[in-house]
């Protein structure tokens, strides 16, 4: 990202929290958090289960590379995916498809052969949030069900039409023609993973990932004393990020703050329990990820600095080729080259 971009997300990440702290007032929570002993162990449990979340998705991701045919090292599959997780302060997380440019880098795989992985990883994480966050429908406002029911018809839908005839017609459009032979090889690669088998293999896998963000969100809440169901938890977790993935803020910053400190509102916790479950979950969640998404991003940016490196340095001790003067022979007493600077040169 530009300098720019991550000012606006420090500016983002800040009014954030400090909105959060002003709302359930900084003594109330500072106080909560003396009072809350068991709010440590509750804390590093929730970064267990995020790691849970993690590891789920990861093994969707190996699932999908081996649909497309892609055999590289799980090395560089685990670094690339890990890496990727910082990506998601990037806006409505497009920035994930450089995934698809480090493993084209480290494992030579094409980029339009990976970026369907990519792609299906971000639908399949929208149709699971949807179900998760409709389980309850019943505790939530109409409008708010309304709205996730319109996302998941609407996940559904593009992602027909992509691997449909449709997609083969708007690859014919004068704004994608440019691009026509890698985005048909892409548009292949989305048909072999949106088969229902693979689908349906997808959408548990990343329902499972997601619950384990709404178990966190419950046992910070249980480490606070209080008392929240985890089939209120899960779903409040989930209707928070598609608020935030909707308005395709970095990270969903802010929509996702303000929507699950208006839920757990709802659902009966007073603001400091609110501000504080949200604050802890989102760093348990969201900067836990992108944390340990830096260093891997940081180690890969090492790693391939140093391969290249290697590639174009020339080899220590190798003779270095003398420029011709020109209209001289490159070597030999030839062409009037005087004698003793031939034998001097051997």
């Amino acid at each position: 990202m530009s300098g720019r971009n991550w000012l606006i997300l420090l500016l983002l990440t800040v009014a954030a929290f400090a909105g959060l702290l002003f709302y359930g007032d900084l003594r109330e929570v500072r106080g909560l958090v003396e009072d809350s002993p068991s709010l440590y162990p509750a804390f590093a449990a929730a970064l267990g289960l995020a790691v849970i979340n993690y590891a789920l998705r990861y093994v969707r991701w190996l699932m999908y590379l081996r649909a497309l045919g892609i055999r590289a090292p799980l090395t560089v599959t685990l670094w690339v995916f890990v890496g990727g997780l910082a990506l998601s302060i990037t806006p409505g997380k497009a920035g994930e498809l450089l995934k698809s440019v480090w493993l084209s880098r480290r494992a030579g795989v094409p980029v339009a052969t990976s970026a369907p992985a990519v792609v299906m990883e971000r639908l399949t994480d929208l149709v699971s949030v949807c179900l998760l966050g409709l389980t309850g429908a019943l505790l939530l406002p109409t409008t708010i069900a309304l709205v996730v029911v319109g996302i998941l018809a609407a996940v559904i839908v593009v992602g027909a039409l992509a691997a449909s005839r449709f997609g083969s017609a708007a690859l014919r459009l004068p704004v994608l023609r440019r691009w026509q032979e890698p985005l048909a090889e892409s548009r292949d690669g989305l048909r072999r993973l949106m088969t229902p088998r693979m689908l349906a293999a997808a959408v548990i896998l990343g329902g499972l990932a997601w619950a384990a963000e709404g178990l966190a969100l419950w046992i910070i809440i249980a480490g606070m004393g209080e008392d929240l169901s985890t089939l209120i938890a899960i779903p409040i977790s989930a209707v928070a990020a598609l608020v935030g993935a909707v308005t395709a803020l970095p990270g969903g910053l802010i929509g996702f703050e303000g929507s699950m400190v208006a839920l757990l509102r709802q659902s009966g916790l007073e603001a400091p329990e609110a501000a504080l479950a949200t604050l802890l979950t989102r760093l348990a969640t969201l900067w836990f990820a992108v944390l340990i998404g830096l260093l891997a991003w940081l180690w890969l940016s090492r790693t391939e600095s140093a391969r290249l490196s290697t590639e174009w340095a020339p080899a220590v001790g190798a003779p270095v080729a003398e420029a011709p003067i020109e209209g001289l022979p490159v070597d030999g007493p030839e062409a009037g080259a005087p004698a003793e600077i031939y034998a001097e040169r051997q």
